[in-house]
């Protein structure tokens, strides 16, 4: 019979005094007001990573800040003249080139606010691994990225790699790309509760372990194209394993299990704003993220160890790119591997007690409300007003 080491967990108190912090930002002038512009693509994860959360959190924070996103490019003459600076995000439509060339670039030369060119992914075709449904949707990426990336005072992307492809792609100069990894708001994330880790470990060996693949349909062969996919490494094993685990899939589902799908269990994907209640109901005991060996996935951000870590779940990642760096032990390489690392998580509950614990301590790095001064940095560079 096991017993748990009592927690000795102090967890960090949130950054700020009634919604104010205790001191301001170096870059910031008291008494000025900044005004930053942006645009965002959508109302999914990608906007609110690397625009929406950012001008959320800085704009409830500091008083002299405002923001003003929008989802398609907009022509306002009365905002250019005030903006501190613009950020341009995943922007890669021929369509665009033109707003940007003629509009975007007149008013910054006029008004003198540096433009921030932002992407967080490969959004090349050639470079997109063909089994990804959305594809084709980046056929002009090719020729209208550099335009946008040449025109900007600033690239930013999520990590080194990604910094790496565009430079050698595109001849862009690399001191030009800011690395600013992808990091989590407290305030929509953090969800971590012991008393809940705890009696979630207490009932494991009770029931079927709950092992959740929480991933969008990019990366399932959902055309069929007989090329593989992410989950092609691990596919046999899901099949031989199917009734030993309770395997739930969020979000995406290969077509490769449709014979077998009553053996699964199925959360279709919500709103972004509801993800994390959605994965807190899923009461998962694990999550796996498999992905292929690919310059594309090489670009990826560690972010669903993140996700997990802040939820206070394990999670097991392909032994690729950022995810090797950030946690080599929780990566894996072969289906024998991802079975030895799963059996030797639920064989012992206080190692993997303190394992969540551990985890959860490292989120203090990867919080957004801890990195607010880097983004800061970021919009008011290299000469924002």
């Amino acid at each position: 019979m096991f017993q748990f080491v009592q927690p000795k967990l102090t967890v960090p108190a949130r950054p700020g005094s009634q919604g104010k912090p205790l001191h301001a930002p170096a870059q910031l002038t008291p008494g000025k007001t900044y005004v930053f512009g942006s645009t965002h693509i959508d109302v999914g994860g990608c906007s609110y990573y690397r625009i929406l959360f950012i001008s959320q959190l800085l704009s409830q924070i500091y008083d002299n800040t405002l923001f003003s996103d929008a989802r398609i490019l907009f022509n306002s003459k009365d905002l250019f003249p005030i903006l501190s600076s613009f950020r341009l995000q995943r922007a890669c439509s021929v369509r665009d080139v033109e707003w940007f060339s003629k509009f975007l670039l007149a008013a910054k030369e006029i008004y003198r606010f540096p433009v921030v060119y932002e992407i967080d992914d490969i959004l090349v075709k050639d470079d997109i691994p063909v089994y990804n449904c959305f594809r084709d949707i980046f056929k002009e990426g090719k020729e209208s990225i550099p335009v946008y990336m040449n025109g900007s005072d600033a690239v930013t992307v999520t990590c080194p790699q990604l910094a790496d492809y565009y430079s050698g792609k595109f001849g862009i100069p690399r001191e030009k790309f800011r690395v600013v990894p992808n990091y989590l708001p407290r305030y929509f994330f953090d969800s971590y509760d012991e008393t809940v880790v705890l009696s979630r470990i207490r009932s494991q060996k009770k029931r079927k372990k709950r092992i959740c693949f929480s991933c969008g349909m990019s990366h399932f062969d959902m055309f069929r194209t007989g090329e593989g996919d992410d989950f092609s490494g691990i596919l046999d094993w899901i099949v031989e394993n199917r009734r030993r685990h309770q395997f739930v899939f969020h979000g995406g589902f290969p077509p490769d299990l449709e014979p077998y799908q009553d053996d699964f269990e199925r959360i279709p994907v919500g709103p972004f704003l509801d993800y994390p209640r959605i994965r807190r109901s899923i009461r998962a005991d694990l999550y796996i993220q498999p992905l292929r060996h690919s310059p594309f996935n090489e670009c990826k951000s560690p972010i669903k160890l993140l996700e997990s870590w802040a939820e206070g779940t394990p999670a097991f990642v392909q032994d690729i790119g950022n995810y090797m760096q950030v946690a080599p032990k929780a990566c894996f390489d072969t289906p024998d591997k991802l079975d030895r690392m799963i059996g030797d998580l639920f064989a012992d509950p206080d190692a993997q007690f303190r394992l969540i614990r551990d985890n959860y301590t490292r989120m203090n790095a990867y919080w957004l409300d801890n990195h607010l001064d880097e983004w800061l940095e970021v919009m008011l560079f290299p000469n924002g007003r």
